[in-house]
């Protein structure tokens, strides 16, 4: 074990690193009790409403403190129950009571926990407005118990502490990594959708998601020179399909190590979507989506044909070009069709459970076919990881396979 000096991701976060060569397992408690101890552990900011919304639920489990801008305008030595909030303008409703001002901060007491419809959640909510009558309802807590929130969601109970440890490495980097980068200029640091990780809150949590949480403690992933290891995203899907992907079929990343792809996956092929069926889109219905998503396809006439201009290394389509029947073209990455089609809610879409397939002409619709994995296949492999566990992997070892180069640290 040794101590880092300040430079590169220091630079960044503002804390020191402790390099990790043996195993992290720390004794850990299965019970994750009601409140916790996060003196060092960063806060993170969790937007739990993707959209803006009118009107929302709130309640406690125990006493409570609300406010406008800083000023108090209510509290309570008991539960807060149900409260419908909604605004105008700068009028903030809660039930009969009225407040006016920018943010509303809603503070349960120490080991209590604060519901927005049917979920509790740890730490404190902030509510922001946005137009005249919407707001975005933003969850505030320690890293560590949004951790617990999100693995309980990621994985299957049923599977090994092995593949939650491994994970739990992974979320944490990825969470981090937002904190430090996107957070940075923004009033929330990661969202609590597929988009991001998906977060259930204190309601989802499970003594295994904590044992996993406690016994990899402030652990994260972090590669380059020796002294100058950094941060970087450690995404991760839930089957790869055979083959882990590079960073490159989600986004313009740097060609690093541990998200350049390429391994070989035997261990998620336990996963129903391994292998899929055939999936055929309406063209009109692709269009539709397409418009919907970006402004550049709005030149098109319509979608005739896919073509593929760029594949990787391994034959993933990279790279598409959307044709219409005048012979114009938009390039668009393959990943983003797929989003797309999700976003546009077309239901055919909903077995089109990754773009690491192939496609034609068929009539009137684009099939999708000789399909592979669910989700993106970037960086940990959840199935995969699974399956190794089931073999008698460790977590540690699951980590050196999908994030190849990579190094533990301790970063609080």
């Amino acid at each position: 074990m040794r101590l880092l000096a300040p430079m590169s991701l220091l630079a960044i976060a503002g804390v020191l690193l402790t390099s990790m060569h043996g195993s992290c397992r720390q004794e850990a408690s299965t019970d994750p009790g009601r409140s916790l101890a996060t003196t060092g552990i960063p806060t993170l900011r969790v937007l739990l409403t993707p959209k803006a919304v009118a009107r929302a639920t709130i309640a406690t489990s125990g006493a409570y403190r609300i406010g406008i801008d800083g000023r108090e305008i209510t509290t309570g030595s008991g539960p807060l129950e149900a409260t419908e909030i909604t605004r105008q303008d700068s009028l903030w409703c809660l039930n009969l009571l009225r407040g006016s001002g920018r943010e509303v901060l809603v503070e349960p007491s120490p080991g209590e926990s604060v519901r927005v419809g049917a979920v509790s959640y740890r730490g404190t909510l902030r509510l922001l407005p946005v137009g005249e009558q919407q707001f975005l309802i933003i969850n505030s807590l320690d890293l560590e118990s949004y951790l617990a929130g999100v693995l309980a969601k990621e994985l299957y109970p049923s599977w090994s502490l092995e593949a939650y440890r491994a994970l739990a490495v992974a979320a944490r980097t990825f969470a981090m990594y937002y904190k430090l980068t996107f957070g940075k200029s923004n009033e929330y640091d990661i969202g609590s959708t597929q988009t991001a990780q998906v977060y259930g809150g204190f309601s989802a949590e499970t003594p295994k998601a904590w044992q996993a949480v406690r016994s990899t403690r402030g652990h994260v992933l972090a590669f380059g020179r020796n002294g100058d290891e950094r941060i970087f995203m450690a995404q991760y899907s839930a089957c790869c399909g055979g083959r882990v992907n590079g960073a490159e079929v989600l986004r313009d990343a740097a060609d690093i190590e541990p998200l350049h792809g390429g391994q070989g996956c035997p261990f998620c092929s336990g996963c129903s979507r391994y292998r899929w069926q055939p999936v055929r889109i309406s063209k009109v219905d692709l269009y539709r989506a397409l418009v919907r998503s970006y402004k550049a396809v709005e030149r098109l006439s319509d979608v005739t044909k896919l073509r593929v201009i760029e594949e990787n290394s391994h034959g993933r389509i990279v790279w598409v070009d959307v044709l219409d029947t005048g012979g114009q073209s938009v390039r668009l990455r393959a990943d983003d069709i797929r989003l797309s089609l999700l976003r546009a809610n077309i239901p055919a879409a909903r077995k089109l459970y990754s773009m690491n397939c192939r496609f034609r002409e068929a009539s009137g619709e684009i099939e999708f076919y000789d399909g592979r994995g669910f989700g993106h296949g970037v960086g940990l492999c959840q199935w995969g990881a699974q399956g190794q566990a089931a073999q008698g992997g460790s977590g540690e070892e699951i980590l050196k396979y999908y994030y190849p180069g990579a190094k533990m640290f301790r970063a609080y």
